[in-house]
């Protein structure tokens, strides 16, 4: 490869270059925080990245930039204003998949209508689900339901908690018949159906009725 090649590649804003083993590293993509970028075999981490174990991940979101000649790759921070979720700010997600000690959700807004700037994921271990002890994920949240959950962490996935009473359950479809499920006490029952579920609910639950159950 010669120099020309190798200063496009440098300084161009979208330059792809085939690497060793058919891996394409492309200058100018936008990268999140958390999102991966080489291992050290083929970049040493630069400005803007981090290194954990062998690989290379972007600590800002910026456009990334792999160096041939320095063998280095580094993020530059974009000038526009981006959104995306950030450690301690309060979010809303929609439960996509649980395993027994997990979910993992979509976020999709914030509190105030913030919008982000991409898909983000967020997971909820169990044993941030409540201060109250939880046996499996789903005793506490099920998938489709949506969350109002607090950001642990500033990367992508981002590590979720909803201890804490306005944190929790917010808007849950009855597992039996897919009908809203309304607040009643301590307890989720379907209006139609009057099938009864529990969550961790937040105090801020979008429906809520009356003594049915």
């Amino acid at each position: 490869m010669d120099n020309a090649v190798l200063n496009r590649a440098k300084i161009s804003n979208k330059v792809t270059i085939m690497g060793n083993g058919g891996t394409k590293f492309s200058s100018g993509k936008i990268v999140f925080p958390g999102e991966k970028l080489c291992v050290l075999e083929e970049f040493m981490p630069g400005e803007g990245t981090f290194e954990i174990n062998g690989n290379v991940y972007s600590k800002l979101v910026g456009r990334v930039l792999y160096d041939f000649v320095s063998r280095k790759v580094s993020v530059m921070p974009l000038r526009k204003v981006v959104n995306i979720p950030k450690q301690g700010m309060v979010v809303y997600a929609v439960v996509s998949t649980t395993k027994d000690d997990v979910a993992f959700t979509r976020i999709f807004s914030a509190e105030k209508g913030t919008v982000f700037s991409g898909t983000f994921t967020g997971i909820l271990h169990v044993s941030q689900i409540s201060n109250n002890y939880v046996k499996v994920v789903t005793d506490a949240i099920k998938v489709g339901d949506i969350v109002k959950a607090k950001v642990l962490t500033s990367w992508n996935p981002f590590q979720l908690t909803t201890k804490g009473t306005k944190l929790g359950v917010i808007y849950a479809l009855c597992s039996k018949c897919g009908t809203p499920l309304v607040k009643r006490r301590t307890k989720l029952q379907c209006p139609h159906c009057g099938n009864v579920e529990s969550r961790k609910i937040s105090s801020d639950y979008m429906l809520s009725g009356g003594r049915r159950i």
